[in-house]
């Protein structure tokens, strides 16, 4: 029913925990797929392109500094089966001037939400319908972009055939729900944002500024009447 993505890169010392986590979820996944990134590095792209090869109707792709609650793949289908969308671990709302920097609320992990949110893109951890994976490559990424991106791009590729991106519920007396459950990986000095590697903030912002030129719809954003 559900395969799972994960990557190894900088942080091979988690990979024996995190793939013990996904073994151990209440649905467990019919296939594991590892994007090995520790001799050649293919981008952040690679584990949506690896992703077409899955075998099963669902999939999820889990960054290598996440470890998902143990009811994580199970919330995700029960969310998934009340309202179809792309689900995450975390998610970004941007106000309506259509500017990245101090101009945003964060949805999910390592905070709280008792309810379904819709968000304008997710990161750290995607469950969607393979059959989707047929509008992702719609846009391919300028070399710039190789390391950044791929989360905001498979929302708005989305949103264009009217699917929205949600962040279920990660309530506070429960993390086995939780699309992470530790939140000291993603802000060490292997993350990409912290570390600045490559000018990846600067990479992060031009990329948003290409995709809403290119008709990317936020949600806070006015609608003309």
């Amino acid at each position: 029913m559900i395969s799972v993505i994960l990557t190894k890169h900088k942080r091979t010392h988690l990979f024996e925990k995190q793939l013990q986590r996904v073994k151990s979820q209440s649905v467990k996944p019919t296939e594991i797929i590892v994007v090995d990134n520790t001799q050649q590095n293919l981008g952040v792209w690679s584990r949506f392109s690896t992703a077409i090869h899955a075998k099963n109707e669902f999939v999820c792709v889990i960054d290598d500094d996440t470890i998902p609650g143990t009811l994580w793949l199970e919330h995700c289908f029960n969310q998934f089966n009340r309202r179809e969308g792309l689900y995450g671990t975390h998610g970004w709302i941007f106000n309506s001037n259509k500017q990245w920097k101090g101009n945003y609320k964060r949805i999910g992990w390592p905070s709280q939400n008792e309810e379904t949110i819709e968000v304008d893109y997710v990161s750290h951890n995607w469950f969607f319908k393979k059959d989707w994976l047929k509008w992702y490559w719609n846009y391919i990424p300028e070399p710039r972009f190789f390391n950044c991106g791929e989360d905001m791009n498979f929302s708005f590729q989305l949103q264009k055939q009217g699917i929205q991106t949600f962040v279920p519920p990660h309530p506070k007396n429960n993390k086995s729900l939780w699309g992470s459950v530790e939140e000291k990986h993603g802000l060490d000095e292997n993350s990409l944002w912290e570390s600045n590697r490559d000018g990846f903030r600067q990479s992060m912002f031009d990329f948003f500024d290409d995709q809403v030129q290119r008709g990317w719809k936020l949600i806070n954003e006015p609608t003309l009447m």
